[in-house]
């Protein structure tokens, strides 16, 4: 049995990440002390929530490493994840938050980059958890089924943000009220601001995927 390991790569990536996610609590933790308003708390968890989905592939890779033939494991874990990857596109909504501000000069920026910074390192957060889910699909399955799955992750995480922002359902609801989103979810197919929202966002989710993995692989021969 291989021992599992991260790389130096991945640690600087992880690094990077946890910079900037201190970076955004930090901005928080200003406002609260020196403005005294906690308005704006729960992006902190939000942010916690766009953490999930990179620890749920940290530890599929570590199943992978040890022993390939496990693909009812990997698919329970890949349904697992896919429950929490769309907290992480999910806090650009939350600019939404801003119209209290918008007259309210330096707070108004402030608060901006606030939100942008948590927003962009949310992202970042489950674009990388898709690109590294992704080879290990690969290397569990195929790369066809790889890409099937990676296509229907960004569609699917599309919706997810609707229904998170719009309808105010979360990823907890599967588990705790599955048969209320249920009977949403038959009934949404004909609802037109769940169809455009759903493809503006996977559309969106799409191309940043698509942006990462060229810089991913910007020096490939």
């Amino acid at each position: 049995m291989k021992t599992y390991s991260i790389s130096t790569r991945k640690k600087q990536v992880f690094i990077s990440l946890g910079l900037m996610s201190g970076m955004a609590v930090a901005l928080f933790l200003f406002e609260a002390f020196f403005f005294h308003n906690i308005y704006l708390i729960g992006i902190n968890w939000n942010l916690f929530l766009a953490w999930i989905p990179v620890f749920i592939v940290l530890y599929m890779e570590k199943l992978v490493s040890s022993n390939l033939n496990q693909p009812i494991k990997i698919l329970g874990y890949s349904i697992v994840w896919l429950l929490f990857f769309p907290n992480a596109p999910y806090i650009i909504t939350d600019l939404v938050h801003l119209y209290p501000y918008t007259n309210n000069g330096s707070s108004y920026w402030h608060h901006q980059i606030m939100i942008y910074t948590f927003a962009f390192v949310s992202l970042i957060c489950g674009l990388l958890s898709l690109y590294w889910i992704q080879k290990i699909w690969t290397a569990c399955f195929s790369q066809a089924l790889s890409r099937v799955f990676t296509f229907t992750s960004i569609a699917l995480s599309g919706y997810g943000v609707f229904l998170g922002r719009i309808e105010r359902f979360n990823s907890w609801d599967f588990f705790i009220h599955p048969m209320p989103l249920a009977k949403y979810v038959l009934h949404s197919f004909s609802n037109p601001t769940a169809i455009l929202i759903t493809f503006e966002f996977a559309t969106f989710i799409g191309l940043a995927y698509c942006m990462l993995y060229s810089l991913i692989h910007l020096n490939d021969q």
